[in-house]
């Protein structure tokens, strides 16, 4: 039997242990910390719980699990929650119905439901719905419809041949919104999926934020969901437990301090506390900057990708995206999902958690804490390099009290109405609030953050590793490896797992079934575009939109409004002649030969 070591107990590390355990390997995971799931696990605030309560429940940020996360939610699915009940993790998850817009500007904010529209260029529809819900004008959500279609239609080849050295900003053409539009809608992204569209690649962002609206447009309520309760005690414990029941040996509060290299290959884990790990193969799951750490000049010999990853400017490369929880004496249940806060100084989105829990909210005050908190809103801050508008300071020159104070200053000011009877957060609410414990204060401000998160600039792609090194007992299975995924998350971390688990199971040459793994799909209608976008990208020319010029490519535009599916070449030139265009396509199919 063939046996494993992995480094690192977060998403990638627990994924590649259970789908090699699975196939009858011994697993031996090590994680730094004395609990497990990374950043996903619950932290319990120390000594909240009282008559024989949980401690209240603390977590990096709340969970949020979107349509496309096809491989976290499998790993669910096939989770069991205690031995023999028949029950699966995936039945935890709660659909969200709602999405709440909050302004600080004006102190409004509003609910939209999430609808089921059949139409692949529906995808338009949501994303002017979402603009009006932000108070922007006609003009700026034409210009963004027109970007979220040039993305659309343009091939794999130019999305990383190009758009991976843009930011998503310069993609959008950020400077030609209004200023209301560039305050509100560059923190977007942020807000979501922890990267700046000043600072992130346009192909990723992209990919992701395209994916985002597919899910208003495909998937109804189900497009996004949460936990129905902590998710260390929902998922990660009952995981824990399974891997267990495979087999797999857990060793916790072990720091990795470096890995041998004899021959060619990796020979041996070290850890601070003297102990050394040997096994046939080896998986790194660990944070981008752990991992770099780990990089030592004979791996770095060996693999271009180990060279890379220990030379690269990982400063750089990563951001804050960090949690705090705000218990409340009674619930408050504000909307029936995420709410966004598009010009909150610190990019904040939040949900009311205890309405989606599998005992109703009331219940919430019976199982947690002292008796005296009813409800729980959990917040995620994601800007810290901005001033707040009640502390003056950016967030990250902010003592966890400043820090408490502010968001809870903000969150105040976008949910109360200008009328006293209309206050939805009083400070009398407020029992107490829990900051991410990765946020690390001892050696006083600013404070060390031990889960940063890779925020995808422009040229990120080559520093990322395979799941597969050169070396060949070694590999990757973190959230910045390369993935379908792409942005870094569970779900990538998920992915970056399963392609781990494969690339053993191949160089052991298991006859077991390999791990399966799915990419982002998009619908089939832009398929002819992309080939069209694919053929001038092939000669040097750009985007077809971009040759049009903005006016010309409105016209195109209202193509995918009013055709839900071309089947060919010849089909899109007489749809273009209804709209004069067919010069210009056919200009630029005969010109450069392209498509016949």
């Amino acid at each position: 039997m063939a046996s494993v070591i992995v480094i690192g107990g977060g998403i990638g590390g627990l994924t590649a242990a259970q789908e090699l355990a699975e196939r009858g390997l011994e697993v031996h995971v090590y994680d730094t910390r004395a609990t497990w799931g990374g950043k996903a696990r619950t932290q319990p605030v120390p000594g909240t719980g009282t008559g024989g309560r949980r401690d209240l429940p603390g977590e990096h940020g709340f969970r949020f699990y979107p349509r496309f996360y096809r491989h976290v939610i499998d790993m669910m699915a096939r989770t069991p929650v205690g031995e023999g009940s028949g029950r699966f993790v995936d039945g935890h998850l709660q659909p969200c119905t709602e999405t709440g817009v909050a302004l600080i500007d004006g102190g409004t904010w509003s609910r939209y439901q999430r609808r089921f529209l059949v139409r692949p260029y529906d995808i338009l529809e949501a994303a002017e719905v979402l603009f009006q819900q932000l108070g922007f004008d006609p003009a700026d959500a034409g210009l963004f419809g027109l970007k979220v279609l040039q993305y659309m239609s343009t091939s794999e080849e130019r999305r990383l041949g190009e758009y991976e050295g843009v930011s998503w900003w310069q993609f959008l053409g950020g400077d030609g919104y209004s200023q209301k539009c560039q305050n509100r809608a560059s923190g977007i992204p942020r807000m979501m999926v922890a990267m700046d569209a000043r600072i992130g690649n346009a192909r990723t962002i992209g990919g992701t934020s395209m994916q985002l609206l597919l899910d208003f447009t495909t998937s109804g309520v189900t497009s996004d969901r949460t936990m129905g309760g902590p998710t260390s005690e929902m998922w990660i414990d009952p995981w824990v437990d399974y891997l267990k029941r495979l087999g797999v040996h857990f060793h916790a509060g072990e720091v990795c301090t470096g890995l041998d290299v004899d021959a060619g290959c990796v020979a041996g884990a070290r850890f601070a506390s003297g102990l050394a790990a040997k096994g046939d193969h080896y998986v790194l799951a660990v944070p981008i900057e752990a991992a770099q750490g780990l990089m030592s000049e004979d791996l770095a010999a060996l693999d271009g990708q180990c060279d890379r990853l220990r030379t690269a400017k990982v400063d750089q490369l990563v951001s804050w995206m960090v949690g705090i929880q705000f218990y409340l004496r009674e619930d408050v249940p504000l909307a029936r999902g995420h709410m966004v806060f598009p010009d909150a100084p610190w990019a904040l989105t939040a949900i009311s958690q205890p309405q989606f829990w599998s005992e109703p909210a009331s219940l919430f005050r019976r199982r947690y804490g002292n008796g005296e908190v009813g409800g729980l809103i959990s917040v995620d801050i994601s800007e810290w390099e901005k001033e707040g508008s009640f502390v003056r300071k950016k967030a990250r020159d902010c003592t966890k009290d400043e820090i408490q104070a502010e968001v809870w200053w903000q969150l105040k000011s976008a949910l109360n109405g200008s009328r006293p009877d209309q206050q939805t957060l009083t400070d009398d609410l407020l029992h107490s609030w829990h900051l991410d414990d990765d946020l690390d204060y001892s050696t006083g401000l600013p404070p060390v953050n031990w889960s940063r998160l890779l925020i995808h600039p422009p040229g990120s792609w080559a520093v990322r590793p395979e799941a597969a090194s050169a070396v060949p007992n070694f590999c990757f299975a973190a959230d910045y490896v390369r993935t379908y995924t792409d942005i870094a998350s569970m779900e990538g971390a998920c992915e970056a797992g399963r392609r781990a688990a494969n690339v053993i199971l191949d160089r052991i040459g298991s006859t077991a079934s390999r791990v399966q793994i799915w990419p982002l799909t998009e619908p089939a209608m832009y398929d002819v575009w992309k080939q069209l976008d694919a053929d001038l990208y092939r000669v040097g020319r750009p985007h077809v939109f971009q040759t049009l010029g903005i006016h010309r490519a409105f016209e195109a535009a209202e193509l995918f409004r009013r055709f839900s599916a071309v089947t060919g070449l010849a089909q899109l030139e007489g749809i273009l002649g209804q709209f004069k265009l067919t010069d210009v396509f056919g200009g630029l199919l005969s010109r450069f030969g392209l498509g016949r």
